[in-house]
């Protein structure tokens, strides 16, 4: 996988009308918290959140291993509230690679709708600091039907439970992964 980025930067609060983040401190080396992040075959393991990603090319053709560049797609079924348990229902998306910078960013947003009716990006950011690495979440919405979409159904309060749980969830495996490979 090669780093790739684009003039992006990690979204502000005071930029974006919806605007969602946690962070959350993890006693492993950033490289070792990149891989877990981009092993997206283990996430069914331990991700409440995101219980399937497939990195999938502009065909919609499955990629091997950690291949992830800019502009492939991410297909993503996600629980909102977040549960381990598959047997509810899952919620399907597919968002395009906009950022990506080992073992640093890693960000996909939607592309499904124009831009000023709606749009989102997830960032994943990972930051070396004594001790470990902060991962944090950072998920922006824009757009005439954000706010709508938001508070008309309800999605307020479990989009912030799914990225608090996230987040959590990865510094529990990252962890245990640590603590396993000593």
């Amino acid at each position: 996988m090669s780093s790739s980025s684009t003039n992006l930067t990690v979204p502000r609060e005071s930029e974006w009308p919806t605007y969602f983040s946690k962070s959350v401190i993890i006693k492993a080396p950033r490289q070792f918290v990149w891989d877990v992040l981009v092993d997206f075959d283990s996430y069914p393991k331990w991700n409440p959140y995101i219980r399937e990603s497939t990195l999938i090319d502009a065909t919609k053709k499955p990629l091997p291993g950690h291949q992830i560049a800019l502009g492939h797609q991410v297909a993503l079924k996600v629980h909102m509230p977040p549960t381990m348990d598959d047997t509810v229902k899952m919620s399907a998306m597919t968002e395009t690679v906009k950022q990506v910078q080992k073992p640093s960013e890693l960000a996909w947003g939607s592309h499904r709708l124009p831009g000023w009716l709606f749009g989102a990006q997830h960032w994943n950011v990972l930051t070396e600091v004594e001790g470990g690495t902060k991962f944090e979440i950072v998920t922006v919405f824009s757009g005439f039907v954000t706010s709508m979409m938001l508070s008309m159904l309800s999605m307020r309060q479990p989009f912030i439970e799914s990225v608090d749980t996230m987040a959590e969830a990865m510094k529990k495996r990252c962890e245990e992964l640590a603590a396993n490979s000593n």
